[in-house]
């Protein structure tokens, strides 16, 4: 279980910062907050892949805090469950 909730976080954690890192297509006119900007991701497992993804600017920045939060949360979860002996 714990296997799978860590490739769900390593699979948005992957996706939020190759967003981050990608350049918004229309320009950089921050003005309207409702505009949508589009982003390339890459798909997981794939060289080739890529997924077209439109958000606003503050549906990007949700989508980066809720991908930390979930890796803090994880990262949490195992450093209680490792074992004290280190074994």
């Amino acid at each position: 279980m714990i296997a799978r909730l860590l490739h769900g976080a390593s699979v948005a954690f992957l996706l939020t910062a190759t967003a981050a890192l990608a350049q918004p297509a229309g320009g950089g006119s921050t003005g309207d907050a409702n505009k949508q900007i589009c982003r390339s991701v890459s798909d997981t497992g794939s060289r080739l892949g890529h997924t077209r993804a439109c958000h606003t600017a503050q549906e990007w920045a949700d989508l980066r805090r809720q991908t930390r939060q979930n890796v803090d949360r994880i990262q949490t979860r195992q450093s209680m469950n490792a074992d004290p002996t280190g074994q």
